[in-house]
């Protein structure tokens, strides 16, 4: 079976949420992003009909992305157009190529470059938007794991004021769940404000694609981009000009090198330098002309934040980054990496007490070990650190006594080459980078000491 054009069948603006309706050929599909204390109402009448139904309509084009898994000719956004304009079409295929070029190896598709945008009439104008407000509070995103446990307690500690954007999504399970693990990180934190949106899903919580389309090797959604642009009425209605994520260095480095397409495929590419750059001039440009986006840990690497994790075991029990049984599975590569990059820095028994298992004597994680330390095709599409971090990592566990498979392999296999400088790889993964990030310097120089 083929799909030949998904398309935006109709997008509705209710008071508290948002409500897209998709189809893919005979299919029909639904994403509902209910924003827990933003009124659209109010949105509309503080700012204009038009400047939110834009904002709208760039959601729910970016929602619609994840249907390019089933690699459609077409992509018909007549229903949203005259709220677009042409900008977008060179983003939108600048976002694919980034994200899905993971969906495109697995799939062994190299004769696809995304769809083909189409529409009814023409495309709309571009027509900024300003943030209403002081702007001196930061809007940090927290999905719960340690990068942004440590962002916000740097914001903290810099005495930076910042609310907390915490979201729910389908492909994580229930709603729930989610926002209570979130919420508990959250507690060891003073946001001013705490913002939730809970996103609903049928297209990922069906069984269509298994059904239909068994081959496919699964769903690839465009999450940080499209959550970019999902924060933007919180930013609206808070009078935020700030939007800090948490990504880190490592993120801007793939997986590994695909000859077939002559570039490179990274799992992480969404949360990179170079597509953060990418949305934020976009935004200022097409939406919203005061808006900033960066992200807090792009001047180091994730060797270093784990090690900034250490100054706050608080937080240990409460962090979670599972993206499979969410706090966590014990299985994937995700939790594995997690596991690694803990038990390096904190004393053993405060882990243990979180995870109840070695996870270095698990068989079926020693693929996933080796995958980490490069001794495999390619590291693992998750979103975990470089190679080298990894391999400090196990050399840190190994001179705290700590005994397992994944280390005896890795002493054996990686450890005993002589030729790996390990002064050197200490230096560049623990190291700050003052170049290469987005954060603005009146937030920056309060900043960096903390980082």
């Amino acid at each position: 079976m083929k799909i030949e054009t998904i398309k935006v069948n109709d997008l509705t603006i209710h008071d508290r949420h948002l409500e897209i309706l998709y189809s893919a050929d005979g299919f029909k599909f639904s994403t509902k992003v209910f924003y827990h204390d933003v009124s659209f109402d109010s949105l509309k009448k503080r700012y204009s009909e038009s400047s939110i139904q834009k904002v709208a309509a760039h959601i729910a084009l970016f929602e619609g992305m994840k249907l390019c898994s089933l690699f459609p000719k077409y992509y018909d956004i007549s229903a949203i157009a005259d709220s677009l304009a042409e900008p977008v079409v060179e983003l939108f295929g600048k976002i694919y190529n980034g994200v899905f070029a993971q969906h495109l190896y697995e799939n062994n598709v190299i004769d696809y470059a995304g769809p083909e945008i189409i529409y009814s009439g023409s495309l709309g104008e571009s027509e900024p938007a300003a943030i209403e407000g002081d702007g001196r509070t930061v809007l940090a995103g927290c999905g719960g794991g340690k990068d942004s446990a440590v962002a916000m307690k740097i914001l903290q500690e810099a005495e930076l004021p910042f609310a907390s954007m915490q979201y729910s999504h389908t492909v994580y399970g229930k709603a729930d769940l989610q926002h209570n693990l979130i919420s508990g990180v959250i507690e060891h934190v003073n946001p001013v404000r705490a913002h939730k949106i809970s996103i609903y899903d049928d297209f990922i919580d069906y069984p269509f694609l298994h059904l239909y389309f068994p081959g496919n090797s699964g769903i690839t959604v465009p999450e940080t981009p499209v959550s970019i642009f999902e924060a933007i009425p919180l930013m609206l209605d808070g009078g935020y000009n700030y939007l800090a994520l948490a990504h880190e260095k490592s993120a801007n480095t793939g997986n590994l090198f695909w000859d077939s397409l002559g570039r490179e495929v990274n799992h992480q590419w969404g949360k990179g330098y170079e597509a953060e750059k990418l949305l934020k001039e976009f935004v200022r440009e097409n939406l919203v002309q005061n808006f900033t986006y960066f992200s807090i840990l792009q001047p180091i690497y994730d060797y270093r934040i784990f090690k900034n994790m250490a100054r706050y075991p608080e937080l240990l029990p409460k962090i979670h980054s599972c993206n499979i049984k969410k706090p966590w599975c014990k299985k994937c590569p995700k939790c594995a990496y997690v596991w690694l990059g803990l038990m390096a820095v904190f004393p053993p028994e405060l882990v243990d007490a979180v995870f109840g298992v070695n996870l270095f004597d698990d068989l079926d994680l020693l693929p996933t070990f080796r995958q980490m330390v490069g001794l495999t095709e390619h590291t693992p599409f998750e979103c975990i650190g470089e190679i080298d971090e990894s391999r400090l990592a196990m050399k840190a566990c190994l001179e705290k006594g700590l005994s397992g498979k994944a280390l005896d392999m890795f002493e054996r296999e990686v450890l005993s080459n002589r030729s790996i400088d390990w002064e050197q790889l200490e230096r560049k993964y623990n190291g700050l980078y003052d170049t290469e990030h987005s954060i603005p310097e009146e937030i920056f120089s309060k900043i960096r000491e903390l980082l």
